[in-house]
């Protein structure tokens, strides 16, 4: 394949921002990899939802009768990716979730204990003054991040990585994955969900 073989190394500007990632996309098979050594910073988009329901209340993000939530499969798509995360022992340091209940389910069932973060909500739901500061927000707190032996998790929504790093996380359950490196950050590639190992192989 293709994607095996390819090393690229360029610059993407955000259509809305000035900030600036540099792309260096590798197969998920090595990503996975390198996520064991830690110094990472993931952006998750929550996993599969009830495409039946809609988000009719924006206002009380805990009340998760309004909102599009996990269906039964994403339920357990999350947990198959928390799995095999434990099961590689994949270190992570802190996880921070936006407030929809999709996220913070997806964030709990994969990762397990969680922060929630209010500049990580649906920016796609907002204004273009709005969305453009959810998206710059975002790309500040991942350069924020300190970089240490574990790796650091975000979870959200699809527009929030468009809007602020130009990359649109796709599947539903997908992850990007970053690095920092001076004043820019790096990103390696994307790891969907059907990417895991099973336990079978957790050598990996």
């Amino acid at each position: 394949m293709l994607r095996l073989l390819l090393l690229t190394l360029f610059y993407v500007h955000s259509a809305l921002a000035e900030n600036v990632v540099i792309s260096e996309v590798l197969p998920a098979g090595t990503l996975i990899k390198q996520l064991k050594l830690g110094g990472h910073i993931i952006y998750m988009r929550h996993s599969i939802t009830n495409r039946d329901q809609k988000d009719t209340n924006r206002l009380d993000l805990d009340d998760c009768s309004g909102q599009r939530n996990l269906s039964e499969v994403g339920v357990q798509q999350a947990n198959n990716i928390g799995a095999a995360i434990r099961s590689l022992n994949i270190p992570f340091s802190d996880i921070l979730s936006s407030p929809y209940c999709r996220c913070r389910d997806t964030a709990k069932l994969t990762f397990g204990e969680i922060r929630i973060e209010p500049n990580l909500q649906f920016s796609i739901s907002k204004n273009e003054q709005e969305s453009k500061r959810l998206g710059d927000r975002l790309y500040l707190m991942m350069m924020e991040t300190k970089v240490s032996a574990k790796n650091i998790a975000f979870v959200g929504h699809t527009s929030n990585l468009k809007d602020g790093l130009g990359i649109w996380p796709k599947p539903e359950g997908a992850m990007a994955v970053f690095q920092k490196q001076k004043k820019s950050l790096v990103y390696k590639g994307m790891i969907k969900p059907d990417d895991w190992p099973d336990d079978k192989y957790k050598s990996l």
